[in-house]
């Protein structure tokens, strides 16, 4: 399957449907669907927010033509046909391959998504929780740096998180 990776926090954009669009200096060609792989680094914007990077998470649709912008770049409208079970993938520029045998597809989880797209919480004790979710966030969890961990920790606040970050930043 074409795979496409994208920085966080955009690839998490896309999986929650809060960002409808991928945009790209090119166009994607005769590719219609791709599997969403989040790049190992997050963007200069932001650390990552806990959110996992150089991972598969989704398979995604392009919903229709691309719209050229303003700035020459191109929006591709997108939207995700259904989760897949995360591995880790050494992601690449422009689009690129991989194995169909290592996408693991779960339809069954749709609805589930759907929830959590719309914003209401997903129940522990469901399949998309326990096999999705919590290892997503886990992992994600793990790739922050060891100052932020400790922070999230001892806060259990995000918001104390980005305070400090915000803070890092700006010096």
């Amino acid at each position: 399957m074409h795979a496409l990776s994208i920085k966080q926090p955009y690839a998490w954009q896309i999986l929650t449907g809060d960002k409808p669009y991928e945009y790209r200096t090119w166009l994607p060609g005769t590719v219609q669907q791709f599997l969403l792989v989040s790049s190992s680094q997050p963007s200069a914007m932001d650390f990552g927010w806990g959110l996992t990077n150089g991972y598969a998470l989704a398979v995604v649709d392009i919903t229709g033509t691309p719209q050229r912008e303003d700035d020459g770049s191109y929006a591709w409208p997108v939207k995700v046909h259904g989760v897949v079970t995360p591995f880790p993938v050494k992601g690449k520029l422009h689009f690129y391959e991989v194995a169909d045998a290592q996408i693991q597809q779960h339809p069954e989880w749709a609805a589930d998504l759907r929830q959590y797209q719309s914003g209401t919480a997903v129940s522990e004790d469901t399949e998309f929780y326990r096999d999705y979710l919590a290892p997503l966030a886990a992992i994600g969890f793990s790739q922050m740096p060891l100052k932020y961990q400790k922070i999230y920790n001892t806060t259990r606040s995000w918001e104390q998180v980005g305070a400090v970050w915000a803070q890092a930043k700006r010096q």
